[in-house]
Formats: structure tokens, sequence, C-alpha cells
């Protein structure tokens, strides 16, 4: 198993590599902490610099909470986890996040 926290394990101690899905599947744990729509933001991978759409980001779910990884070298971008003390939301792997304007706003 690698040590890295973010990287969720199976039950039997290892990855959990079939498991991973695209960032719409995440959509929802991060629509509850932004304003607004996650899959319309574009985000930069603080780690090599790619920049892609929330929805091409790789979502690792089941565990006790959300992971976004970044496609191109698998850093982790972002994660949210819901816990009794309250919501977590850690951005650290991420550079930037781009919100566009909703539609009819100038």
């Amino acid at each position: 198993m690698t040590s890295d926290p973010s990287t969720p394990a199976a039950p039997d101690g290892g990855s959990q590599s079939g498991a991973v899905l695209d960032g719409n599947a995440a959509a929802g744990d991060f629509a509850g902490i932004l304003a607004g729509d996650p899959t319309t933001v574009t985000v930069r991978c603080g780690s090599c610099g790619a920049t892609q759409a929330f929805g091409q980001l790789l979502a690792y779910l089941g565990g006790p909470g959300t992971t976004l990884r970044c496609r191109r070298c698998e850093a982790m971008v972002a994660r949210v986890a819901r816990t009794p003390q309250g919501t977590w939301l850690d951005i650290s792997g991420s550079s930037s996040w781009l919100f566009l304007p909703a539609a009819g706003s100038a």
C-alpha cells in the first residue's frame, strides 16, 4: 500500500484501482461546498500544471472522503470529507480553480 493517505485502500489493504471514476462522480460531494455546479470548473494541477475540466479528474469514492487526482500525473488535487466535526475541503494539490460566470451575468 502507498504511503499517501489520500490513496484509497481496499479492505484487503490493496489499492482500489478498479474503483476510479471520472470527476463527474464526485460532483455531488463538491457541489454542497462550492456555490454552483463543479462540473463547470477548470482545475490546474499544482504538481504538473495540467489544466483539466473537473469531470476529467480521477475520482476515488467510498473511502472516508472523496479524492480527486490529476489525470496526467495522478497527484492529489482535491479532497472533501464529511465528519461529525464538519466538512473538510483540501484543495492544496491544485494551483487554481477557474469558475466561469453564470449564464446571463455580465
